[in-house]
C-alpha cells in the first residue's frame, strides 16, 4: 500500500487516463454502480395487494397488514438496507431455526459488515485509474458533497480540477477554541488560532445554550457573565478573521469545516449577514473525528485529506482496508457493551458482602427493614397538589422584541455618523472636503459651533488638539469663536499643547486686538507701553532694586524673631525665684527706663497687652496659667 499526495505528479499519473468506482467485495469487472443495483420485482397483477421487500402477493389488504408484523418482512426490510436479496418464508423459517437472533440483527452486526458500508461510514470511495489500473482511495468530501451524487461521466474532470485547485482552507471551531489556515498545496500561507472562555467548567455546553433552556432563571454570576460576554467578543473575533481573509476565500477551491453544534454553527452561519453561505457549493464538512481547534490540529486535518491510498489489487485493498476500524468502534472504550435485546436479561442474585446481625434493642425498637412498613402516599400528595397548582398559573408574557429601529434612533444615528465624518475631516486636515461639508448646511453658524465629541470639543478644539493651522483660519475666518469653552471649561487655546498652535492664537491676538475677549479666551497678550526703550530700562533697574531692599527686610525680620526665640528659651529655662527676682528689678527700674514684660511661664514679650495675674505672676494667655497652676499647686498649711 502506497502513499501519496494530491498535490505529486504521481496522482496525475493515476487520472491521466479513464477512471471507475471499484466495488472490493464483488468481481473486479463489476463498478460501483452495478453492486448497489438490486433485482427489481413486479407483481403479477398490479391491481392487488403485494410487498415488494418480501416479493409476495396478498388477497386482501387484512393479509398485508398481519404481514407487515411479521419477523419475516423485519428480516427482509434488514437485507434490503444490506443491498442483498430478500428470501422467502421456507428458508426464513430455516434460518429461524438455526439461530433466533438473526432476526433482530444484533449478533450478526459484524458479519454483515462490509467494504462498502466500511468505507461508506469513513466516508470513502474506491476508485481504478492509470495505465495499469491501479485502484486508490480518497475522501469523497474532496469530489463532491455529502448529498450531491458523483457521475461517472464527470469523475475525470473533477479528479483533474482537484489536481489543479491547490488552495484549500480549512476552518475548525469548537469549545471556545478556534483554529483557521489556507494552504497552497501543502504549505499554510495563513493561519490563526485562538481561544475564548465560553464553556462551562466542569458542566460542559455554552452559555447560550444553558440561557436558552431556561431564560426566565438566567445565572447571574460572574463566570456567567464573563461567559456571555466572551461569546460576543468570539463572534466578532472570527468575524474580522473571515473579513481578513475575504480575498483568499474566495480563491480557495474547498473550504472544510468542523463546527459541532448549534452555537458553533451559528457563529459561521448565522445572523443576518453570515460570514459563510450554507449553499456554497465548495463548504465540506470534515469526515471524520477531530481534535481540539489547534493549528497543529489542522495541519494533520489536511495531510489526512490530501493522502491517496494506493493498492496493487482488489484482494490487497480488501486486506489492508478492513484492518481500519470503523470511526464507531475507536468510540467505544473498554470492553465490548452491545447488548443483545432478543434474550432476555438474566437476574443475577448477588450475596451481601458481610451477613446484617441485628441487636435485641433493634429488634424490640421496630429498626428491621422487613418487620417496616412506609407509605409514601401522604408524601406525594402535597408535592402533586403543588405541580398541579405550577400548571394553573399564568405564563408571564415575554416582551415582544423590536422588529426595527424607530424612526429616532435612525436620526440620531445619523447625526452620531455626521459629527464623525467632521472631525475626521478635521483629523486628517483636509481643508477642501471640510468647505464642502459646511457649504451643504443651512445653518452653517450652529454647525459650526456645535459640539462634535462627547467631551464638549466644537471644530475649533478638534482643530487645535491636531495641529491643522490651515483649518483654524478657515474657522476663524467664518466667525468661530475663540471663547467658548468644552465640558472641561478649556478654550481652543488651553486644550492644546502644542507651540505652533498656541503661537498661531497669540499672533492672531496681535493682529486682531478688538475682536474677541482674549482674557476670556484665555490667551496671552502683551500689554502696550508709550514708555521709550531708555525710560523702560529705567523702569526694571527700579524693579530690580526694590526687590533687592525687600529681600534685605525680609532677612532683618528673620534675624529679629530669632533673637526673641533665644530670648524667650533662656526666660523659660529660669527658675521661678530668679523669674520673680527679674520681675522686681523691671519694677525698680520703670522709672528710669523702659522695661520689656514677658509671660512667667512661656517668657513671651506682653509689652502693652493685660497680663493674667496670679500670686503676683503675669502670665499671657489663661493657658499659661492653668499649666503653671497645674505645674506648682497650692498647699494649705
Amino acid at each position: 500500500m502506497d502513499q501519496i499526495k494530491v498535490f505529486d505528479d504521481k496522482f496525475k499519473d493515476l487520472t491521466s487516463e479513464k477512471v471507475s468506482p471499484v466495488a472490493l467485495d464483488g468481481n473486479e469487472d463489476d463498478d460501483l454502480t452495478d453492486c448497489n443495483k438490486k433485482r427489481e420485482w413486479q407483481a403479477a397483477n398490479p391491481n392487488h395487494h403485494s410487498c415488494s421487500f418480501c416479493r409476495v402477493e396478498f388477497p386482501d389488504i387484512a393479509a398485508q397488514r398481519e404481514h407487515y408484523k411479521l419477523d419475516w418482512h423485519r428480516y427482509n426490510l434488514k437485507q434490503n438496507l444490506l443491498n442483498r436479496e430478500p428470501v422467502n418464508e421456507e428458508e426464513f423459517n430455516v434460518k429461524l431455526a438455526d439461530d433466533l437472533s438473526s432476526i433482530s440483527g444484533s449478533d450478526s452486526e459484524k458479519e454483515d459488515v462490509t467494504i462498502e458500508s466500511l468505507a461508506t461510514a469513513q466516508g470513502k470511495i474506491f476508485l481504478r485509474g492509470g495505465p495499469n489500473g491501479v485502484i486508490f482511495s480518497l475522501y469523497r468530501c474532496l469530489l463532491a458533497e455529502k448529498k450531491v451524487e458523483i457521475e461517472e461521466g464527470n469523475l475525470q474532470k473533477q479528479l483533474h480540477g482537484l489536481r489543479e485547485s491547490k488552495k484549500w482552507t480549512i476552518l475548525m471551531l469548537g469549545g471556545g477554541h478556534f483554529a483557521g489556515a489556507i494552504f497552497d498545496g501543502e504549505v499554510a500561507r495563513i493561519h490563526k488560532t485562538f481561544h475564548c472562555y465560553t464553556v462551562r467548567a466542569g458542566q460542559g455546553g455554552s452559555q447560550s445554550s444553558r440561557d436558552n433552556k431556561n431564560a426566565s432563571s438566567a445565572p447571574k454570576s460572574a463566570g456567567a457573565s464573563l461567559r456571555r460576554y466572551n461569546e460576543t467578543a468570539l463572534i466578532q473575533h472570527v468575524g474580522d478573521i473571515i473579513e481578513t481573509w475575504k480575498e483568499d476565500l474566495e480563491a480557495s477551491s474547498l473550504i472544510f469545516i468542523r463546527a459541532a453544534g448549534p452555537y458553533n454553527k451559528s457563529v459561521l452561519f448565522g445572523g443576518k449577514n453570515p460570514l459563510l453561505e450554507r449553499s456554497n457549493p465548495r463548504i465540506r464538512t470534515i469526515p471524520f473525528s477531530t481534535r481540539r481547534a489547534t493549528f497543529t490540529e489542522v495541519k494533520r486535518v489536511h495531510s489526512i485529506l490530501s493522502t491517496i491510498y494506493c493498492y496493487n489489487s482488489t484482494e490487497d485493498a480488501t486486506k489492508q482496508f478492513i484492518k481500519q476500524k470503523s470511526p464507531n468502534h475507536h468510540r467505544s472504550k473498554g470492553k465490548n457493551t452491545s447488548i443483545n435485546r432478543a434474550k432476555s436479561r438474566e437476574n443475577i442474585q448477588r450475596p451481601l458482602p458481610t451477613e446484617i446481625i441485628y441487636s435485641e434493642e433493634e429488634k424490640i425498637g421496630g429498626l428491621i427493614a422487613e418487620d417496616v412498613e412506609i407509605s409514601f402516599t401522604d408524601i406525594l400528595q402535597p408535592f402533586e397538589e403543588t405541580e398541579r397548582r405550577k400548571k394553573r398559573l399564568p405564563k408571564k408574557k415575554e416582551p415582544e422584541k423590536k422588529k426595527g429601529k424607530t424612526k429616532a434612533e435612525k436620526l440620531q444615528e445619523q447625526e452620531i455618523q455626521r459629527k464623525r465624518e467632521v472631525r475626521e475631516t478635521i483629523r486628517d486636515g483636509n481643508l477642501d472636503k471640510l468647505k464642502n461639508i459646511y457649504k451643504s448646511y443651512e445653518d452653517f453658524d450652529v454647525k459650526l459651533h456645535e459640539a462634535l465629541d462627547e467631551l464638549g470639543n466644537c471644530a475649533l478644539h478638534v482643530s487645535a488638539m491636531h495641529d491643522r493651522l490651515e483649518i483654524l483660519s478657515y474657522l476663524l475666518e467664518n466667525g468661530a469663536n475663540l471663547c467658548s469653552k468644552n465640558n472641561k471649561q478649556q478654550t481652543p487655546y488651553s486644550c492644546s499643547q502644542i507651540k505652533n498652535v498656541r503661537d498661531y492664537f497669540k499672533l492672531y491676538a496681535i493682529e486682531h486686538p478688538d475682536k474677541f475677549n482674549y482674557n476670556k479666551a484665555q490667551i496671552p497678550t502683551p500689554q502696550p507701553s508709550d514708555l521709550s526703550p531708555e525710560e523702560l530700562a529705567e523702569k526694571k533697574r527700579l524693579q530690580r532694586k526694590c526687590k533687592r531692599d525687600k529681600e534685605k527686610e525680609k532677612k532683618k525680620e528673620k534675624i529679629v524673631v530669632m533673637k526673641e526665640r533665644v530670648e524667650q528659651d533662656r526666660f523659660a529655662n529660669l527658675s521661678d525665684r530668679e523669674k520673680r527676682a527679674l520681675a522686681a528689678e523691671r519694677r525698680i527700674l520703670s522709672q528710669s527706663g523702659e522695661v520689656i514684660s514677658r509671660c512667667f511661664l512661656c517668657g513671651s514679650n506682653i509689652a502693652g497687652k493685660v497680663p493674667f495675674e496670679y500670686m503676683a505672676n503675669r502670665f499671657c494667655t489663661i493657658d499659661c496659667l492653668k499649666a503653671h497652676r497645674m505645674k506648682s499647686p497650692l498647699t494649705l498649711s
